[in-house]
Order: structure tokens, then C-alpha cells, then sequence
């Protein structure tokens, strides 16, 4: 695969100390009509519009406004802008870790950042940002479409839905004419539904799982182990409501693309331009129940198949329930190559396990958990969530997981986009029209932000980038050649969704 690196040529150090002007997207503090007391410190860290450029369309506004909140914090006043934030959180299907982060980025933005229509060169603060929490049980049915309403009553701007595992709310926010912003996308109307954005880097199944598939066949099958027209993949899969729709439309039929016809024989229709290039490529997928302790079944019948290489995505405690039985059962890093998903990145537990797991590899969006490995502005988002969830987060253990810095992030790039359609006084359509226009827009935690270059299907997802990343045995490494490529190579434009097994 060709190299895809990330120009991150302009040091934020540099980016921060040029040009006097605010640039676009500056909001003027008359915006802020809630009364507020007094002002704060002014900033006089200056615009540098030049890093647009190299990181993407305001950039240099969110560098300032990072750069700003650490020399001259700002903190917000008046009548909080509400935003509704649901996340599933229950016995079995459970990501906390989700609303911890987000609720540290609110902290962050009220007590520094200023809030919603600040003027940091003025030093006057905007109103906060308030996060209305709704948790849910997604093993309840009526817990879903019951979240949805508790939030559409209290009016909020617009919602930030985390991963929903079901889709009753979409017509509940629809009725009411709220907008949904998509944390990570699961569930097939989070691809599909217009003026829905899913802004979570990496894209949800549609970036990860496909970015699976393509480092596990592109890179690894055809480059490393030298198998160009294919091997043997061991799919193990989530089987869950989501969990479905991922594995048979961005990992089993992917799959079938490259080898140009179904695991029965039957010819694959696609516009891919990978069709058919891996005529050798075989796999078998093995559902895994969510939330059953003991998979050795499951494991055994991956092992039995012999892959040359296994991919595997599910919430991180199943990722290691499977990786344990996995050792248990005479798995070594030497055996074959296993590449995970972000979602199954857990850093204490990695480390516990340290040599036992070297080498195997993740797949996502940009990982924020690492300032070393990343280098400009996105180097500076990493040491600005790891500072900021080390003193605003409730809860430290959670701060070194991959849907933590989805949660902060997803945040972060909302109040962004709140504060470019026109801070205080910005409707949820405006935020909407916002999102719509994003074409090489930077964005926090991930490459950046492509809602106007979003293909059908799947016109609702804003980031399909993914990156490769290997465990050294004590820190996962950022992979040189594998940075900030997109899985749609696998699969074709306006390719029918597949939403059940084809065999």
C-alpha cells in the first residue's frame, strides 16, 4: 500500500506566535447575551492562519484557542447552551469511559477554554457548555427510546448520541428537530441517515472494520507474509445487534470483494477496484456472544481453522477475555499476526500482559494516548487530553482507553463547530450546516474532518482514516508506511448494504 503520511510540517510552537489577525471563524463576543460579569485575562497568543495549510481549514484557530487556555484560561459565565449526550451503560453493554471523557472536555472548555462564544483576545468569557447525561441499558429495549425522550424534553441544542446499540431515538430527535451528532457509528442509520454526522475518528465500524480488512489483507497477507493473491483470515465477531450489520457489511463482504465471489462460490457484484484481486483469500467468522466468560469453544475453532492472520473487534473487555483464552490455548505472537480494533485498546491490561501480546497490532483513528508518537498539532491534542482528563477526569483508570478519547474528542470538535457557526447565537441547524460544509477541516484526535466527502451508503460518516499502531510489549508504536489510510479501497461506491449472512 502506498505511504499515506499525515503533514504535520508546522510546529504548534511556531503556529501559535505568527500572524496579529483572528481569522476566520473568530467569534465576536457580542454573542455571549447572557450576562456576563466581568472580563478575564486577554490572550495575546496570536492566529497563524498558515497552519491551515499543513493541518487543515482552522487550524489555526484551534491551535490558538488550545495555546490559549493554558497561558490566559478563560473561564465561561451566564446561562449555560445545553447538549443532550446518551451512552449505553449497563451490566453487560457498558462504556463509561465514553461519558467520563466527555464530561472532562466540558470541564475543560467551561473552566478554560471560555466556553461558547468567547473573544480570548478580549479576554470575555462566553456561557458554558452544559452536558445533559442520559444513560441506558442497551439490553432493555424501552431504556433507548426512553433516553431519547428524557433528553428531547429538555430542548437541547443538538445530541451527541455515543455508540447507540439501536436506532428508536433517530425518529424521537427527528420529530423534534434535533440534530444527532454520531459518536461512533454501529448501527446502520448511523451511516445512513441524512443530517446525521458520525464524527468519531476512524469511523466507527465503517473506518475500523474496513481498515481491519485492509491491514490484514494489504499490508500484512500481500507485503508481509508474501501471499498476494491471498491466505486465511479468522474472523472472530461481536455478535450482537450492531455487532451483525459490521461483520457481514464491512468484514464479510469486503472480504468477498477481494476474492471476487462468496465463501459458496457465488460471484460478488462491486465497483470496488480491489475486486477479485485475492482470488486465494478464505475466511471463517465466528460469532462470540457479548458479555460470555468463556469462549474456549470459539478460540478453538479459529486456532483449528490455521489463519495466517485473525482480526477481532468488540468493547475491550471482550478483547481480552478472547486474547487470555487465546494464550491459554497456546496462542504466541509467533503463531500468526492478530490485529485489533481500537475499540479493544486498554492500556493497563496491554501492560499486564506486556511480551505475551508483542507485536499484535490495533486499527483506528488516530490514537491520542501517545503525544510521543505524533508529532504539530495533533501531538498537541494528545498532551491536551492527557492533561486535561488527568485533572478533570472522575475517574483515572478509564483516561487510557480508546473510546475515552472518542468521548473528549468528540466534544471537543462539537464545541468547535459550535463556536464557527456563531457561538452563543448558533442554532442546532447552523451547527448542522457547520459539519455539512467540512471538507479538510481539522479536527481534535483525529486526521481530520470530511462530512462533504462522505459516499453513499454511508453518507453520514466524516472520518474513515484509520492508522496502525504494533505493541512493543510495554506501549503500542505508531506503524511507518500504515498511517492515516482508508479502508474504502475494499469496497465500491453505492455498493448495496449487507445486513445478514451471504454464504
Amino acid at each position: 500500500m502506498k505511504n499515506q503520511k499525515r503533514k504535520f510540517l508546522v510546529p504548534v510552537a511556531v503556529a501559535v506566535a505568527a500572524a496579529l489577525s483572528m481569522g476566520a471563524g473568530a467569534v465576536s463576543a457580542k454573542s455571549n447575551n447572557a450576562g456576563v460579569k466581568s472580563a478575564g485575562a486577554k490572550c495575546t497568543v496570536k492566529l497563524n492562519a498558515g497552519l491551515d495549510a499543513t493541518e487543515g481549514t482552522n487550524a489555526g484557530w484551534l491551535a490558538q484557542r488550545i495555546a490559549c487556555g493554558d497561558k490566559a484560561p478563560l473561564k465561561a459565565s451566564g446561562d449555560p447552551i445545553t447538549i443532550g449526550f446518551q451512552n449505553p451503560e449497563g451490566p453487560v453493554i457498558n462504556f463509561p469511559e465514553y461519558r467520563v471523557a466527555a464530561e472532562a472536555a466540558v470541564s475543560y472548555i467551561n473552566e478554560q477554554l471560555g466556553g461558547i462564544g468567547a473573544d480570548v483576545a478580549k479576554g470575555t468569557p462566553g456561557r458554558p457548555l452544559k452536558l445533559e447525561v442520559c444513560k441506558y441499558n442497551a439490553l432493555v429495549p424501552a431504556e433507548l427510546p426512553g433516553c431519547a425522550n428524557t433528553l428531547a424534553a429538555k430542548n437541547p441544542l443538538l445530541v451527541f448520541a455515543s455508540l447507540a446499540f439501536g436506532d428508536a431515538h433517530f425518529p424521537i430527535y427527528q420529530a423534534r428537530k434535533i440534530p444527532i451528532i454520531v459518536g461512533t457509528p454501529i448501527f446502520p442509520k448511523d451511516f445512513t441517515s441524512p443530517a446525521t454526522f458520525a464524527i468519531g475518528g476512524g469511523g466507527g465500524c465503517l473506518g475500523v472494520h474496513l481498515g481491519l480488512i485492509t491491514y490484514a489483507t494489504q499490508y500484512l497477507l500481500k507485503d508481509t507474509l508474501k501471499k498476494p493473491t491471498g491466505g486465511k483470515v479468522g474472523v472472530p465477531w461481536a455478535k450482537s445487534a450492531p455487532g451483525i450489520f459490521c461483520y457481514n457489511d464491512l468484514e464479510a463482504k469486503p472480504l468477498d470483494v477481494l476474492a471476487g465471489k462468496t465463501l459458496s462460490g457465488a460471484k460478488i457484484k462491486s465497483t470496488a477496484k480491489l475486486k477479485g484481486t485475492m482470488p486465494k483469500l478464505s475466511y471463517v467468522g465466528v460469532p462470540v456472544i457479548t458479555g460470555k466468560a468463556d469462549v474456549s469453544a470459539e478460540v478453538a475453532q479459529i486456532l483449528n481453522f490455521k489463519p495466517d492472520v485473525m482480526i477481532y473487534s468488540n468493547q475491550g473487555s471482550e478483547c481480552w477475555t478472547w486474547m487470555n483464552e487465546m494464550l491459554k490455548q497456546g496462542w504466541t505472537p509467533k503463531s500468526f499476526p492478530v490485529v485489533l480494533s481500537g475499540a479493544c485498546i486498554d492500556l493497563v491490561t496491554m501492560g499486564k500482559l506486556g511480551n505475551s501480546i508483542k507485536g499484535i497490532y490495533t486499527i483506528g483513528g488516530l490514537s491520542i494516548l501517545d503525544p510521543d508518537a505524533l508529532t504539530g498539532f495533533q501531538k498537541t491534542a494528545a498532551v491536551t487530553y492527557r492533561d486535561k482528563m488527568a485533572k478533570y477526569s472522575s475517574d483515572q483508570k478509564l483516561n487510557g482507553t480508546g473510546f475515552a478519547t472518542q468521548g473528549f474528542a468528540g466534544v471537543m470538535n462539537i464545541w468547535m463547530m459550535m463556536n464557527l457557526a456563531g457561538g452563543a447565537k448558533a442554532t442546532g441547524v447552523d451547527v448542522q450546516k457547520q459539519f455539512k460544509k467540512t471538507n479538510g477541516h481539522v479536527a481534535f484526535g483525529a486526521t481530520g474532518m470530511n462530512c462533504a466527502k462522505a459516499i453513499k451508503p454511508y453518507i453520514a460518516v466524516c472520518a474513515t482514516e484509520v492508522s496502525a499502531s504494533q505493541w512493543t510489549g510495554t506501549k503500542l508504536k505508531a506503524v511507518k508506511g500504515a498511517q492515516d489510510f482508508s479502508g474504502l479501497v475494499v469496497v465500491g461506491k453505492g455498493d448495496e448494504l449487507r445486513l445478514e449472512e451471504v454464504k
